[in-house]
Parts: C-alpha cells; sequence; structure tokens
C-alpha cells in the first residue's frame, strides 16, 4: 500500500548506498527513495501529519500546533531566526516559480525549519512561529482531476505560503487571508493540493488550497482537536458561518468542472479532493490512531507537549485491528521496515511541537520544541523565540553525510537504530532521550521565570538567556545522540 505512493525519481543507486549502508536483512526490507528530486516530481510530496490542539483542551490553555515533515530523501533540514525587515517600494519578494508577488514594507522575525537547498529539494520553510505568536505548518493534498505535469510558472509553491504567513500575519485569521488571497491570485505551484495548520494564542484554522487557487478555511474551536494527513478534510462549508473563510470562486469552478450540484449541501472534500484518496488507509489509520491517542488528555482538558511528542513518535504500537499487526513488539525488526503509514517514519526530517501562549511576552511564549530526523530516534529541544542565535551544527547538512551536523547526527543515529530495532539499543535510547526530555520539562518554569525577570529589565536581557539556554540545550542533545549512535553501533 505504501510505497506507491514514494518518490519515483532515478539517480545513481551508487550514491545512496554511499550515506546509508546496512539497510539490507529485515523480514520487510526499507526502500530508501533514490537521492536527488526533480521539480517536476514534486506533487509526491505526501507523506506529513499535522495536530492542532485548541487552548481549552491544553493542561496550561496554550495552543499547540505539532507536525512531522515527513520528506524524505534526506531532504535535511536547518533551523533558523529570521529577523524582522523594512523593505523599498516596488521591491518583489522572492519566489521559486517568479510569481512576482509585491513586497510588503515591513516583514516580520520569525523562528523556523526549513530545507537545505531550494535547489535540492523545492521547498524552503517548512514550519515556524512569528514574533506576533502565528505559527504555520504545511500537508501536502490531493486535488481531483489534476493534470499531470503539474503547472508551476508563475505559482506559488507550498513552503512559499507558509513564509509569506510567516512574515505578514499578526494574527491566525490574518494568516488565512495571507494564505487565501495569494492562492486566489496566484495558485498553487507543482502540487495539485496542499493545506495548513495555522494558529495563535488564541485561534486556531485549517486552510486547504487546490491546484487554481480555490480555498477554504475552518476554525478550529477551543475545545477542540484535530488532525490532517494527506487529504483535505473540510467538509459541508457554512457560507454564513464566521468560522469559515473561502475563496469568491470556490463554488463556481467546482460547477464548472462538473464536480458539484448546486441542489446539495456544498462539501469541500467530497467536491475537490481525489476521490481514491479520502477513504485510503494511508490517511485514515493515521488520522484515527491520533485521536484515539489523544482522546482520554483532551477529555480531561490536559493535553500537554509531552502527550503530542509521544504521539508523533507513534507507530501503531501494542494495537490490534483496524491497525495493522506488525510491531511484534519490536523484536523482529523495525516497525519502519514496512509498507504501512505510521505516525512517525523513517523520512521524517525534522518534527517539531509548537506552543503558542498569549500571556507571556512573544520572546518567551512563542516556543518550538524540535527534533531532527525520525523522532522516536531523536530528542526535542525547546527554541524561544527570544533565541536569536542557532548553533551553527544546527545550520549545517546537505544530502551527504556532512560531518558536525545535528540533521546528519541524528540521521546515522535513527538508520543505526532501525537495524538493531529489536536488541537493547532500543531500550537504551528511550532511557537517556526521557531521562533528558524529563529534565527539559522539569527545569521550564524556572527557566521561564527567570526569563520574564530578565524581561522586565530588559527584552535584550532575556534573549540573551534563552539564546544560552537553547543552543546549550541543542547541543547536550547532539552530544547524547553522537553517543548513542556509537553505542547502537557496537550493540
Amino acid at each position: 500500500m505504501y510505497w506507491k505512493y514514494r518518490f519515483a525519481i532515478v539517480v545513481a543507486v551508487s550514491a545512496l548506498i554511499g550515506i546509508a549502508p546496512g539497510f539490507v536483512g529485515f523480514a520487510a526490507p526499507f526502500k530508501q527513495a533514490p537521492l536527488g528530486v526533480s521539480q517536476n516530481n514534486t506533487h509526491l510530496r505526501d507523506k506529513c501529519s499535522s495536530i492542532i490542539i485548541g487552548k481549552k483542551l491544553t493542561a496550561d490553555r496554550s495552543v499547540i500546533l505539532a507536525h512531522n515533515e515527513d520528506l524524505g530523501n534526506y531532504s535535511a533540514h536547518h533551523y533558523v531566526y529570521i529577523l524582522q525587515a523594512k523593505h523599498a517600494a516596488g521591491e518583489i519578494a522572492p519566489t521559486l516559480f517568479t510569481a512576482n508577488v509585491p513586497q510588503v514594507s515591513e516583514t516580520y522575525a520569525y523562528t523556523g525549519t526549513k530545507i537545505f537547498d531550494i535547489k535540492y529539494f523545492p521547498g524552503d520553510v517548512t514550519s515556524g512561529i512569528n514574533e506576533y505568536q502565528v505559527a504555520v505548518v504545511n500537508n501536502a493534498s490531493y486535488r481531483r482531476d489534476a493534470p499531470d505535469p503539474l503547472p508551476k510558472d508563475g505559482r506559488i509553491i507550498w513552503t512559499e505560503f507558509t513564509k509569506f504567513a510567516l512574515e505578514r500575519a499578526k494574527t491566525a485569521e490574518e494568516a488565512v487571508q495571507v494564505i487565501g488571497t495569494l492562492a486566489s491570485k496566484y495558485k498553487l505551484g507543482a502540487d495539485s493540493g496542499t493545506m495548513f495548520g495555522v494558529t495563535d494564542p488564541n485561534d486556531a484554522w485549517w486552510v486547504e488550497v487546490t491546484l487554481d487557487g480555490q480555498w477554504v478555511a475552518q476554525r478550529v474551536k477551543d475545545d477542540d482537536a484535530s488532525v490532517r494527513a494527506n487529504i483535505f478534510r473540510i467538509g459541508v462549508v457554512d457560507f454564513k458561518s464566521a468560522d469559515f473563510k473561502y475563496s469568491e470562486d470556490l463554488v463556481s469552478y467546482a460547477q464548472k468542472q462538473g464536480w458539484y450540484d448546486p441542489k446539495d449541501p456544498f462539501d469541500f472534500t467530497k467536491v475537490y479532493a481525489a476521490p481514491e484518496k479520502v477513504d485510503s488507509e494511508y490517511n485514515t489509520l493515521r488520522e484515527k490512531r491520533v485521536m484515539e491517542l489523544l482522546k482520554p488528555s483532551a477529555a480531561a482538558r490536559s493535553v500537554t507537549p509531552v502527550l503530542i511528542m509521544s504521539i508523533l513518535r507513534d507507530h501503531y504500537e501494542n494495537t490490534s485491528s483496524p491497525y495493522p499487526d506488525f510491531t511484534y513488539g519490536h523484536t523482529q525488526g523495525s516497525p519502519h521496515q514496512t509498507d504501512e503509514r505510521t505516525v512517525c517514519r523513517i523520512d521524517t526530517e525534522v518534527s517539531v511541537v509548537i506552543q503558542s501562549r498569549g500571556w507571556l511576552p512573544a520572546d518567551i511564549g512563542a516556543l518550538s520544541w524540535r527534533a531532527m530526523a525520525t523522532p522516536c530516534t531523536s530528542i526535542y529541544t525547546p527554541w524561544y523565540l527570544g533565541s536569536l542565535r542557532i548553533p551553527q551544527e544546527y545550520q549545517t547538512g546537505g544530502s551527504q553525510f556532512t560531518k558536525s551536523s545535528a540533521y546528519w547526527s541524528a540521521r546515522n543515529l535513527s538508520k543505526s537504530v532501525d537495524m538493531r530495532y529489536g536488541n537493547t539499543v532500543v531500550g537504551k535510547l528511550q532511557k537517556i532521550r526521557g531521562e533528558f526530555e524529563r529534565k527539559e520539562f522539569d527545569s521550564q518554569k524556572t527557566i521561564e521565570d527567570k526569563a520574564l525577570e530578565l524581561y522586565r529589565q530588559s527584552p535584550g536581557k532575556a534573549r540573551a538567556y534563552l539564546t544560552e539556554y537553547s543552543s546549550e540545550m541543542a547541543k547536550k542533545a547532539m552530544e547524547n545522540i553522537n553517543r548513542l549512535y556509537k553505542y547502537s553501533e557496537k550493540n
């Protein structure tokens, strides 16, 4: 089931072997996608998972936005901090397919994750949160009857929508409008459909965009939680409700295509989504599993980042029908080495859990927990908006092994553990990772209280303090990951 969705791009097999030795010998061998991605095949980017938790369901009343960026193809990610900037009149914002988008007079600061090189994989910023605590992530999706090849010239690609929203929006609702306005005017390039999770300290939305710029957005209510895989999920649109936003041609375009009978309620998924994807287990099992794992804590209104991290690491452990019975307690191989689509994948390049907390200054309240590569083998570390400096190790790494790269340290560990999943390596990893992350969470209040005290004296002092803290945690996490890699290779 799964492999028919993987990248179908042919390059030299010898390059793959040079990077990923030893991926053989499992009962269900891993079929790594070849390196190098043609811009003509970007619409095959279909692996991400995203979660939104409304503020009434979280333990601290933050809004949570979480995401596994399952891009694959060794699309190494870097961490970035982008400063606020002023722009001259008449300036054009850079876009991959020359969409000629006028630049705004001022763009906002944000921190996020990005693909190491837009020339390697057409994409840039894959997640982020800005100085107004507006956070954005993206999943690929599929519109019905999409042409092949997909158009791209003069259009905007998935990550450019994310970047523009982070640069231009002070609220989640404003970000929805930024995405929607750009979609209507410039349309979507190189994908038949895409979607965005958008949050701020008080609000949350899903935005779903189709190839020719038709789009719809639905608010996630404060007492709700939801998940997206890789297909549109917004259903019947209430055109009179403030909880929906949409393009002017949403209905008329569908009618012209013969997809919608005006006698029926307008169901966006039914009208626009690729029918073969809607009920595919590739999407439905993942979504069902996330909601089942969320249910107890959501009912108790006690969802935490720790819970979300555990969900992003999930491989259907200890499940029964309808989930595939392939984990075997992980004694017969890695849960990644199957044809089934789990939440956590070997393809994951970066995993993020973002909190927007309006009762704190954005430098402290805008918090991203990030883990490089496969989250089940990696370590989440905290990155505050006030953390102005990113360690060089987290800004290094390409498609080949790169020395002193946080991404490649985490990727090497994920590959090594994958070959030894059934032995003591996994237990050792989980113990060290768990202890490290527990210390981070146990010290969080103390760190933030100190940062707030410094912020009241001078925002600059708080930023310096948070920068040192985030950098220290990230470096220690990398040291632990390298240590675990050496242990894994010996056992």
